[in-house]
């Protein structure tokens, strides 16, 4: 509607479409918190893993996906993003896959094949692949199985993470703004216009789902946001490494190579956290899906941070690896990739020793064990 309404005001399309997505979202919600509370459709607290106490909706991620599907569809250019139908198929199996977990729960394996299946329609059939690596590695161009092996693993990665770091109020959200958002800027600035709108229309509907998530939360994203969140993240990624491969630099990026680490800095913080988890649970012999509170946001919160400050904290973190890929990016890609993992480490090391030193200071003091008396 709107690039054939105004297809010579396309920037002000942008602000357009976030506004109408997020009050298309926080509309819906307070209708989703009365009809949760009347049906009795809850996430339940536990003692370990769980941070909240009270019984709290999770089906957020139904008005997210509501804010975003409908804008997104309306605004889009479709004679110049032809395979929005594949996109929104996609995203349509994970969102479905994401409500009946949060209503009866699914095995993680048909959760893994639901999205490997969602990963498969946008590398395959919509042909949106990561192409070509700029030499991390040592890889350049990837033949067309490699391409797609290393896309559906991608997008699956990616779209757990956004799950597993949904374990408080308004991180996994506070992240998605951060990344919709350059994503958006980043389309604007190269002129995609379409995949632009996509990213506001997503940017504004987490805002609305923000509005009642924020601690104390009213409600939560449950699968069906996280899951689709991170999925059309991941998707939108790769369609900006793939539609600015032949560009020639701008103001934002300097060349491909740049546009490939600046949307690995903003997916780093979720990928980071997921990535070290699953290593940490396979050493220990444990499966990487397993529940245990090793996170990053558990680490902080062990140190006496609250949800807001916890989550203030991994945001500015997320963009303080943003910029430092930004101000890297005309050096050889394995090296800014270095300088980010070696800065990410080293923070997350100094979280270690101080989370360690922390919970050592709570533990009982152990008591010598006594001498048995020799009697004569």
């Amino acid at each position: 509607m709107g690039a054939f309404l105004l297809e010579s005001n396309k920037w002000l399309l942008y602000p357009i479409s976030v506004i109408l997505s997020m009050l298309l979202c926080m509309s819906a919600i307070p209708r989703i918190i009365y009809i949760s509370k009347k049906k009795k459709i809850f996430d339940q607290p536990d003692s370990y893993r769980k941070v909240h106490t009270d019984v709290i909706p999770n089906l957020g991620g139904i008005a997210i996906f509501l804010g975003f599907s409908v804008i997104a569809s309306l605004f889009i250019n479709p004679e110049d993003f032809a395979h929005w139908n594949y996109i929104i198929a996609a995203i349509l199996i994970l969102f479905i896959t994401g409500i009946k977990d949060d209503l009866i729960n699914v095995n993680p394996s048909k959760k893994f094949i639901a999205q490997i299946a969602a990963s498969s329609i946008v590398a395959v059939l919509a042909d949106y692949r990561l192409e070509n690596l700029h030499g991390f590695l040592g890889i350049y161009e990837m033949p067309y199985t490699m391409s797609l092996f290393v896309t559906i693993v991608g997008c699956t990665f990616i779209s757990n993470a956004f799950n597993l770091i949904d374990g408080i109020d308004g991180l996994a959200g506070t992240i998605a703004i951060i990344c919709s958002f350059f994503l958006g800027i980043a389309f604007a600035i190269t002129g995609n216009y379409s995949p632009a709108i996509i990213s506001f229309a997503l940017l504004g509907a987490v805002i609305g789902f923000l509005r009642y998530n924020y601690q104390p939360a009213k409600i939560f994203m449950g699968d069906s946001g996280s899951l689709v969140i991170g999925f059309i993240i991941a998707v939108l990624s790769i369609i900006l490494t793939d539609v600015v491969k032949h560009f020639e630099g701008n103001i934002l990026f300097h060349s491909p190579k740049a546009v490939l680490l600046g949307a690995l800095s903003l997916l780093f913080i979720p990928v980071f956290d997921t990535f070290r988890v699953f290593t940490t649970r396979i050493i220990k012999g444990k499966s990487p899906f397993s529940a245990d509170r090793t996170h990053l946001h558990h680490y902080l919160l062990d140190l006496g941070f609250s949800h807001t400050r916890t989550v203030i904290i991994l945001a500015l973190s997320s963009l303080a690896i943003i910029s430092i890929a930004f101000a890297i990016q005309d050096y050889p890609v394995n090296l800014c990739l270095m300088v980010i993992i070696l800065s990410a480490f080293a923070l997350f090391s100094l979280l270690y020793f101080l989370r360690r030193n922390k919970l050592s200071e709570h533990l009982p003091p152990v008591e010598a064990p006594k001498k048995n008396k020799l009697i004569l």
